[in-house]
């Protein structure tokens, strides 16, 4: 399997939640995250809410340690 590069993953999911999981390969959980994060965001929107900012917040970096943690495994690290 070809090497895949940390920095490009991270910032995919940086700035998409999720999606650098599925640009190392893992398309289902990728993309299971960020429809995760949209939902979250949009029901943000009509529900002020702490607990939900703080929610989107770990999904995010979850999503951030998890793309990290794939690259690794991918590239064999």
């Amino acid at each position: 399997m070809a090497q895949k590069n940390m920095s490009i993953a991270l910032l995919i999911s940086f700035f998409l939640a999720g999606l650098g999981i599925a640009y190392v390969g893992d398309v289902k959980k990728g993309v299971s995250i960020f429809a995760a994060a949209v939902i979250l965001n949009i029901i943000s929107i009509y529900a002020f809410g702490f607990i939900l900012g703080v929610v989107i917040f770990i999904l995010w970096i979850y999503g951030l340690y998890e793309t990290y943690r794939e690259v690794k495994i991918i590239n064999g690290e």
